[in-house]
């Protein structure tokens, strides 16, 4: 495989992970008072995730005709015009791997806060000067 080929490859695996782990941030931040600026992250981070992801199947199935296909828990298995083989990694390294990706996505995502986030504001002011 080649390094595009390779990334590509890592890119299909890893960001089902990203996003996975993302939309459960996401439920445990809407118990903050402060969660429309997190929300409104995540969902931007999503966005241009999923966008990735639709562009790196469409490359892989339509330049590479690659297919890959989970066959347990962190091992794949790819079959491309007649060839095949294995990727395995550790669930450490699909961690950290995942860890990376999330932390690429994060800094590279710009992003508005999504209406409302001046009224909580306004309510946390409230709360801690009731008078």
């Amino acid at each position: 495989m080649n390094e595009e080929l390779k990334q590509l490859a890592q890119d299909f695996i890893i960001l089902p992970f990203a996003v996975k782990v993302f939309e459960q941030d996401k439920i445990l931040f809407k118990k903050s008072k402060q969660s429309i600026v997190y929300q409104s992250m995540i969902d931007a981070v999503l966005e241009r995730i999923k966008k990735d992801m639709s562009a790196t199947k469409q490359k892989l199935y339509t330049k590479y005709h690659l297919d890959i296909k989970r066959i347990g828990n962190t091992t794949y298995r790819w079959n491309s015009k007649g060839n095949s083989g294995v990727i395995e990694y550790s669930s450490e390294d699909l961690k950290e791997m995942t860890n990376q990706t999330m932390k690429r996505y994060m800094k590279g995502t710009d992003f508005e806060v999504k209406e409302g986030f001046i009224d909580q504001v306004d309510k946390l002011k409230k709360e801690k000067n009731p008078h």
